[in-house]
């Protein structure tokens, strides 16, 4: 839920910062990549740094499919998810 709302830019400023879209980063502009809607997962040393919303968030919804991912509304999210 709070990935959705980071996605549709409805979570605060301070969550929003911890995670970036793959068509954000200067070095992929033009690789098919970038037109998706998936997000960084930034590397980790350890499994404890997995457990980050800054990982764990973008991973998560990588995996969702497309069209749960682009659902216009957050109820019918919810219903879909």
């Amino acid at each position: 839920m709070i990935m959705y709302t980071v996605h549709y830019g409805l979570a605060s400023s301070y969550i929003t910062e911890l995670v970036r879209t793959v068509a954000a980063q200067t070095s992929r502009p033009g690789l098919r990549s970038a037109d998706t809607t998936n997000y960084v997962q930034p590397r980790t040393r350890t499994k404890f740094g997995e457990r980050a919303f800054s990982y764990a968030g973008p991973a998560v919804w990588n995996l969702l499919p497309d069209e749960l991912s682009l659902t216009p509304t957050i109820n019918s999210f919810k219903r879909k998810l």
